[in-house]
This record gives structure tokens, C-alpha cells and sequence, in this order.
């Protein structure tokens, strides 16, 4: 249970359909996802890579809405199933969980300008909700009870939004292809990156903070290759021996990325918005 809960098995599925990182560029989003829609067959699969939420000029939960409202069209096609639709946790989403405990961090104020530093769309997640990260700075402050009247109110607005809660429970560390005559078509889906020394079941903050390298990565046992839809390091996309970074650099001025892959691992097509 433990491992179905933290990684998605996508088994052996037709084609894979690979979206970037987001960044609540909700407009481009719905231009990859009306491509997605007349293509997309049963057999198939989705994959989204984390960072759905902040960017600059993001609407969180625009973005979120759309995410929601477009899982419920392709299920609504003959032949289309809950578990063809995988969400990966990014950095983002992993920020996000930290925030709604803060009221238990030693120091909370280090904690919220770590956040900030390595987050800019922080602000512009939390406005989706309600606050700002003026807001939180200020209540971090205050100490413990103040942050967590704050946290059970920010709860409640994301309670309050049709599928959100339910959506953040969902989210997987990772996704694989798994070929159980032909381990070298395998094909692992990250959000931004992993420790080539560690097996894939073992990573931790890894997924979303170990991206050094990635684009030059060896093969790493037993997968074909390594995909990932988020590069801190803003490289643009990269087809590599081993590895696939698709960030176009969606959520500061670039492009969405979406890749149509073979059960294999080939690209079909690669288009953006």
C-alpha cells in the first residue's frame, strides 16, 4: 500500500502523454489540453509533472479547476480509466504541504524566507487562497497560536474548493512504465531529477531538489530512460541519451511542453502552447 501510494505503475500503456511544470499558466494549459482531448485513446496515459500553482502572472486556482474539469472529459470518454491520469508532486506541492504545518516549525520565520528563496511563485499560490506572503511572514512572527488560526483558515479555503483537498492527497513521487519481458523499455517520470546512486524506491527529497546533471545522466538501471517537466536551471528542453527534460520554461515567458511518447520510450511528437 505504501508503495502504490508514492509511486504510479502506468504498466504497459499505448502512448504516454507528458505535460511540463505549470506554474498556473492556466491559458496555455487549456491550448495543450484541447490537443490532449482529440488525440488522447483508451490505452493511453497522462502524465503531469508537478508545479502546478505559482508563476509569474499564475492563477492558482484557475489552474486548478482546469486540471479538475479536464481528468472528469477524458473520463468521459469510452474506455478511459481514473488510473490513466497521474499527478506528480513538485517542488511546489511539497512547499505547499510544509506550509500548512508550520505552525509545528522551531523557527517559523527561517522556514517561510527558505520557502521564498526557493519558490517564486510563492506569493501567487497563496493569493489563489486568499493570502499573500506578506501575510505569512507577518503571521509567522506572531508564533504559534497566530499561524495556526492561519493554517486552519487557509484549510478551509482549499476545502472549499470542489476537488482541491482531494486533489494534493493524490499526488505520486513518481511514475514507470513497467515492461515485464523487456526491462529496457522502461521509462520513469520525475518531476525534477534523482540521485543516479539510489535506487528509484529510495529517493526522497531527491525528486524534487536533485537536479544537478540531469541532462548529461547515465542510464539508470533498469529504466531506458528518465523524463522529468521541471528544470530549475531554466535549460530549455533536452533530449538526451538517458534523460528527457521537458521544461520550456512555462511560468517565466516560455512555452508548456507536452511530449507524445511510445510505450517504448520514443518521442512521437512534442508540441507546446
Amino acid at each position: 500500500m505504501y508503495f502504490k501510494s508514492k509511486f504510479s505503475n502506468l504498466g504497459q500503456p499505448k502512448r504516454i502523454w507528458t505535460v511540463s511544470a505549470i506554474h498556473g499558466a492556466v491559458s496555455q494549459l487549456q491550448a495543450i489540453h484541447k490537443t490532449i482531448y482529440e488525440k488522447f485513446e483508451p490505452g493511453d496515459r497522462l502524465v503531469y509533472t508537478g508545479n502546478y500553482l505559482g508563476g509569474a502572472g499564475g492563477d492558482a486556482v484557475a489552474t486548478m479547476n482546469d486540471l479538475l474539469y479536464f481528468r472528469r472529459s477524458l473520463m468521459a470518454k469510452e474506455g478511459v480509466q481514473a488510473d490513466d491520469i497521474v499527478y506528480l508532486r513538485g517542488q511546489q506541492e511539497e512547499v505547499w504541504s510544509k506550509i500548512l504545518q508550520l505552525q509545528f516549525a522551531p523557527n517559523a520565520s527561517q522556514v517561510v524566507e527558505w520557502m521564498a528563496e526557493h519558490n517564486a511563485g510563492l506569493d501567487s499560490m497563496l493569493a489563489g487562497y486568499g493570502s499573500s506572503l506578506e501575510e505569512l511572514r507577518r503571521t509567522a512572527r506572531e508564533g504559534t497560536m497566530s499561524l495556526t488560526r492561519w493554517s486552519n483558515n487557509l484549510k478551509q479555503k482549499i476545502r472549499d474548493m470542489p476537488g482541491h483537498e482531494q486533489f494534493f492527497s493524490v499526488l505520486r513521487r513518481a511514475a514507470f512504465t513497467e515492461h515485464k519481458h523487456s526491462n529496457d523499455n522502461n521509462i520513469l517520470f520525475v518531476h525534477a531529477g534523482i540521485n543516479p546512486a539510489r535506487p528509484f524506491t529510495d529517493q526522497g527529497d531527491e525528486f524534487w531538489w536533485a537536479s544537478k546533471n540531469f541532462n548529461g545522466m547515465e542510464p539508470y538501471a533498469p529504466f531506458k530512460a528518465v523524463v522529468r517537466g521541471h528544470d530549475p536551471d531554466h535549460n530549455g528542453v533536452h533530449v538526451g541519451k538517458a534523460s528527457i527534460s521537458l521544461d520550456g520554461g512555462c511560468g517565466h515567458g516560455g512555452k508548456l511542453v507536452c511530449a507524445k511518447m511510445s510505450s517504448a520510450g520514443d518521442i512521437i511528437e512534442m508540441f507546446a502552447a
